[in-house]
């Protein structure tokens, strides 16, 4: 590198540095782009203290997971794409993680391991592991292996986070009992 004369270019400006003939200027940013890059900063902060610090404002997969649990009719179904969700909303999944403390645990395990009931971390279901086969087999249950109806008594507001949950742990393989039923695994992939 060597040291050139410092010299002003008629349409650059002062030239502060060159180097394989490529001369350098030392040029101001145009005002229109630092105030979009400030306002993107104080944008950013802002958001954040909205969005994370206070929750004040609920994050779009919340509000998503509100608006569908909202427009949903009365009864017991649940859409496939909202116990999705469901279970991509954090506190809908804390909420079904303490209902499956207090209602599932003596069968399933504390880990959904397995205990009466079948292990639910593992990739066989024995009716079906999709979304609404899960929460149908929640609301409705199947009597005749043991496992009870909680729709009547928990009700849709109860069960949805409860299969959300469910869905959250599903394939995380956790030691336990023996595998029970077939391998499921969705005919499409789910959103």
């Amino acid at each position: 590198m060597t040291d050139v004369e410092r010299r002003v270019d008629p349409i650059q400006g002062e030239i502060v540095h060159v180097y394989d003939g490529i001369e350098e200027a030392d040029n101001a940013l145009p005002k229109w782009w630092l105030a979009t890059f400030y306002g993107a900063i104080v944008f950013g902060v802002f958001y954040w203290i909205a969005y994370h610090e206070l929750e004040a404002v609920p994050l779009p997969r919340e509000e998503y997971a509100n608006a569908l649990l909202g427009s949903s009719s009365a009864g017991s179904s649940a859409s496939e794409e909202l116990l999705v969700a469901l279970r991509d909303d954090p506190g809908a999944v804390a909420v079904g993680r303490g209902h499956f403390e207090t209602y599932c645990v003596v069968c399933h395990g504390e880990r959904a391991e397995g205990n009466i009931g079948p292990n639910l971390t593992d990739e066989y279901w024995l009716h079906g592991g999709g979304p609404t086969d899960i929460y149908a087999t929640v609301y409705d249950g199947v009597l005749e292996q043991g496992m009870p109806a909680w729709g009547a008594s928990l009700g849709r507001d109860t069960v949805q986070p409860l299969a959300a949950y469910v869905l959250s742990i599903q394939n995380t393989s956790v030691p336990g009992k023996e595998p029970q039923g077939e391998v499921w695994g969705p005919s499409e992939p789910t959103p």
